[in-house]
């Protein structure tokens, strides 16, 4: 089973493939899309839905998992996130891709053990995981969101994974 993982930002989204082989977790490929602030912002959200989209497509993935929106002090950044978030979800409607959200204390509680553990913590939990060693945050959460989801699975829950 692959899931895809995504951690929705403007100027970086984090996105992970994630093959989920009996609890054995496999990266086929995570990493970030980064727009510019020079470029027009309808150019950006283009952008982030044509790779994501040509990914899809790519690796066909089963699920798929999102980061949800949590409270920002900057309110524009938030709004380009949330409008970053909606035209994802509309990814996932196009390409019949069904998908859950989760917060962020979510992810850091199913894969480290506890909700409030730092980002270095979770960078290491997914090195564990997957055996690499994942440099930029965006993509190791990412990486987190799409383990966390796969490991929804009946099987893996038993485990305590």
């Amino acid at each position: 089973m692959i899931t895809l993982g995504i951690d929705p930002g403007f100027a970086r989204c984090g996105y992970a493939f994630v093959e989920n082989k009996m609890g054995q977790f496999r990266i086929i490929e995570a990493s970030l899309i980064e727009t510019k602030p020079t470029i027009e912002y309808h150019l950006r959200i283009k952008t982030i839905f044509e790779t994501l989209n040509d990914l899809i497509e790519k690796h066909k993935p089963d699920n798929a998992s999102l980061e949800s929106l949590f409270f920002s002090k900057n309110t524009k950044t938030a709004m380009q996130v949330s409008e970053t978030r909606g035209v994802i979800i509309l990814l996932f409607a196009k390409n019949n891709l069904p998908f859950k959200e989760y917060n962020p204390k979510e992810v850091k509680l199913r894969i480290t053990g506890s909700g409030n553990a730092s980002k270095e913590s979770v960078m290491k939990m997914v090195k564990l995981f997957t055996g690499e060693d994942i440099k930029q945050d965006d993509t190791a959460d990412a990486v987190a969101l799409a383990i966390t989801h796969a490991s929804e699975n009946k099987l893996l829950s038993k485990l305590n994974i």
